[in-house]
């Protein structure tokens, strides 16, 4: 596998180029602190298997806005699965073992690498319980911790992929989104840790919750018939799903059906009005409102987008600055 370098402006930045991964680009970007940033993105015709670059010494956030990864782990199954819209804690020793990119769909996916030792600095003595095995534990183990979804992860995931600045403005605009990612992700890493008064076995209740309205996007279940469904009451189900995901359930899943609506608009095959029905929506005016209240555009931009990248008229070659995985 080679590597190219140049450098642009302060940054480094770097792509990997192996013959068997065609279609599949990354960008990797130093940053201060010892911080990395991988972008990798691209169409997946089929699964693929490579290693990713990423350091031993090193926690990494993972967040995928379309597509599918799968990180080999100790834990049921061998692997951590995610998919469009999850995210996640690595510990360092996920650095030893072999990275799947799922062929759902269009690939968009975030690795932030933060030394062991910055994370220590960051938080000193004051490190949440849930995040302190991360940061002592042995280098070795591969430990995972889910990132909760919120809004402004999606937000800032988006405005990354976009990168809506001229080239001489983009190492610094994607230097400001990555350390804005670094605090929502840890925040929200925070906030799963906190004395909320939930009890374990609520905890596993909203997140059965929260999976239903994942899995039923176009038809969800009634408030009532959710908690029902749970084991756990109405009044419980909302102020749990505000203090575990900082959302309603209503919130939650209409910020799932602005993902999903994206990964299949990035797709560029199916029509804005079919992808809205999809994820739920009859009315077009209350889809596109949503759409741009969450990326900050629209989905008919979107789509537009898409299908200029899939032509492979992307405009953008002289940004990436990476050369195909």
């Amino acid at each position: 596998m080679k590597q190219q370098i140049r450098q642009f402006d302060d940054i480094r930045v770097a792509g990997l180029e192996s013959e068997a991964e065609d279609g599949i680009s990354a960008e990797i970007m130093e940053l201060d602190h010892g911080i990395k940033l991988t972008m990798v993105s691209g169409e997946v015709a089929e699964d693929r298997k490579f290693m990713l670059p990423l350091r031993r010494h090193a926690l990494t956030m993972v967040f995928v806005a379309s597509g599918g990864v799968s990180l080999a782990a100790k834990a049921p199954g061998g692997r951590v699965q995610l998919g469009a819209g999850d995210a996640g804690l690595l510990s360092a020793g996920f650095a030893l073992g072999s990275t799947i990119l799922a062929a759902t769909e269009e690939l968009s996916a975030v690795f932030v690498e933060l030394p062991r030792a910055y994370m220590a600095r960051v938080f000193g003595e004051l490190c949440p319980k849930g995040l302190k095995s991360f940061v002592e534990n042995d280098p070795s183990e591969r430990v995972y911790r889910e990132i909760t979804s919120c809004a402004s992860i999606q937000s800032v995931l988006h405005q990354i992929s976009a990168a809506p600045v001229g080239a001489s403005l983009r190492s610094l605009f994607l230097i400001s989104k990555t350390y804005e990612l670094v605090a929502l992700g840890l925040e929200r890493l925070s906030m799963e840790h906190c004395d909320c008064r939930l009890t374990p076995a609520d905890v596993e209740r909203l997140k059965r919750a929260r999976d239903i309205l994942s899995d039923n996007l176009s038809d969800p279940p009634s408030l009532i018939a959710l908690a029902h469904e749970v084991g756990i009451n109405d009044f419980k189900l909302k102020k749990g799903f505000k203090i575990l995901f900082d959302n309603t359930p209503f919130g939650y899943l209409k910020e799932r059906r602005m993902i999903a609506a994206r990964s299949a608009l990035m797709k560029g095959e199916q029509s804005v009005t079919v992808v809205a029905n999809q994820v739920g929506y009859t009315n077009l005016g209350h889809f596109a409102a949503a759409f741009r209240k969450q990326f900050g555009t629209t989905p008919k931009a979107m789509k537009k987008v898409s299908r200029i990248n899939i032509s492979g008229v992307s405009g953008r070659e002289d940004l990436a600055g990476g050369v195909a995985l």
